[in-house]
């Protein structure tokens, strides 16, 4: 039995108000053609939709149930209709982000997670990997944007743009209250001590901890655990004395996370996080609008500075 999804809807306003006469003026409609509706699909299912004796009307459940049904067609009315504007607008569509591990674990997932529930009509995937696989993977036209320090990209190849977003820094991350982080300034004789996390051999992050550490004066690091995934390293630091170096950006500056900050600074750490775009692929407006959000995202947690020299 086919019902029309218009009656559907005329009996949800029936449902909602309290006489024929008052649904058939939000509807638009006579009253007697909503009567008409009501003993039309009565006579076709064979079974009764209002209580006749009841002032207002009750309806029986089928009725309830088909007036949800009405809400529900009228619900994806409305959402086309806002798929059509937002796409008219050019706020609708695809979008795929590129994003180191710990950039994707807080900062950038942050950020998105801002932005689809602002921009209903999008759909964006974010795709974790290191940056050699990105930069791959943008050439290849399957990703659109890499969110990415700009010291991993190739500056001789002209194709690339970047667009800096905030400078950062790597740092020392133990568990809050680790014993060694009440000291004013560690030695390289209290690093030499220390068990460390590793990263993967796929991550520039690795290189990034045994350079520095080794301008520091550690010659050989004792390793416990290594792994590529943010949140495992995350979650073994929090539970262990051990140490690793991070971006800064990856753990919460009011240690609310359980993280701190080794009272160290490592050299040669600064880096600029940077957009990454392909300058032979148009720029759609979906891409813009998340760019500018990417940009007041990172504004809004005091990260911004001026980096036109950083570059």
């Amino acid at each position: 039995m086919f019902i029309d999804p218009r009656h559907l809807e005329q009996l949800a306003v029936i449902v909602d108000s309290e006489t024929l006469q008052e649904a058939a003026d939000k509807i638009g409609t006579s009253q007697p053609a909503l009567s008409r509706m009501i003993k039309s699909l009565e006579a076709r299912s064979g079974m009764t939709l209002f209580d006749r004796d009841s002032k207002p009307l009750k309806a029986t459940r089928l009725c309830l149930e088909l007036a949800n049904q009405g809400k529900a067609v009228k619900s994806a009315q409305r959402r086309a209709m806002e798929c059509v504007q937002l796409a008219a607008q050019g706020r609708g569509g695809f979008l795929k982000v590129g994003v180191p591990p710990f950039l994707c674990r807080r900062l950038v997932s942050e950020a998105v997670a801002k932005f689809v529930s602002e921009q209903s009509a999008a759909h964006i995937e974010l795709v974790p990997d290191y940056y050699s696989g990105l930069q791959e993977r943008l050439l290849q036209n399957v990703i659109d944007v890499i969110v990415a320090p700009s010291k991993y990209v190739d500056h001789s190849n002209a194709d690339f743009i970047l667009e800096p977003l905030f400078e950062d820094t790597n740092v020392i991350v133990g568990r809050a209250g680790h014993p060694l982080f009440g000291k004013r300034q560690l030695t390289a004789e209290d690093l030499s001590a220390v068990t460390w996390i590793g990263h993967s051999d796929s991550s520039v992050l690795r290189y990034d901890m045994e350079t520095a550490l080794k301008l520091l004066g550690l010659r050989h690091l004792h390793l416990a655990f290594q792994s590529g995934s943010a949140d495992a390293i995350i979650e073994v630091l929090r539970n262990t004395d051990l140490l690793t170096v991070l971006p800064r950006y990856a753990i919460c500056s009011d240690n609310s996370d359980g993280m701190a900050i080794a009272p160290v600074d490592l050299p040669n750490s600064v880096q600029v996080i940077c957009m990454i775009t392909f300058s032979g692929r148009n720029e759609s407006e979906l891409m813009r609008a998340f760019k500018v959000h990417l940009r007041e995202h990172v504004a809004a947690k005091n990260m911004n500075v001026d980096l036109q020299s950083a570059l």
